[in-house]
Parts: C-alpha cells; sequence; structure tokens
C-alpha cells in the first residue's frame, strides 16, 4: 500500500512539474508616438496579436516628457518592449521607421 502511494505521490510530482514548465507565450507593449502622421492605423492589424499593453502619444513632446529614459529624438517613433508576463519590461525594438517595426511585428508573428 506504501508502494502505491508513493508511486501516486512521484507521479502527481511529475505531472505538476511538467505542467508549470510550459513556456508562456510572449506578450508585448507598444507605445507608438505619431507626432503630426496618425501612425497607429498601420498597426490596426496587429490587434490579434499578444500585445498586452497599447499607448499612442500624438505630440512628441509629450512622449519625450513621459518617456525620458528611451531618448525619443524624433516623431514617428516605435517602442516595442516584451513584457515577461507584465511584471520586466524589456525594450526589444526602438526605431523611427514605421515598415521597420511592422516587419519586426510579422516576423514574431
Amino acid at each position: 500500500m506504501k508502494q502505491i502511494k508513493i508511486i501516486i505521490f512521484i507521479f502527481v510530482v511529475f505531472l505538476l512539474s511538467a505542467c508549470s514548465s510550459k513556456e508562456e507565450e510572449e506578450t508585448y507593449s507598444i507605445i507608438l508616438v505619431s507626432g503630426e502622421e496618425n501612425i497607429s492605423e498601420q498597426f490596426t492589424e496587429y490587434t490579434n496579436f499578444p500585445i498586452i499593453e497599447y499607448k499612442h502619444v500624438t505630440n512628441l513632446k509629450a512622449a519625450q516628457e513621459k518617456y525620458p529614459k528611451y531618448d525619443i529624438e524624433q516623431a514617428p517613433a516605435i517602442l516595442i518592449f516584451e513584457d515577461n508576463g507584465a511584471e520586466l519590461k524589456k525594450l526589444e525594438m526602438k526605431t523611427y521607421d514605421i515598415e521597420e517595426a511592422i516587419e519586426w511585428l510579422e516576423d514574431i508573428q
């Protein structure tokens, strides 16, 4: 009887460890700084993408004040972050080229 309990216990521990080791889907946050041109329309097809946060700033000066550590020099600017479970955000891409950002999103989709 003890052997059966031990086998069941080992089996349950094995199942729990297998479930917890599943790789979670990567999620992203995007900050778009439009300036005079509204670039958000070009990113609407990525709404089904695993993006958990989407911010659109229409004024370069406001973006520079709100996000000073990212040294946003001009608009348009696109900043894409990997969220790592929404706890730690890692800047994956910063670009002033809309096409480059779209290609990057398509590559990871």
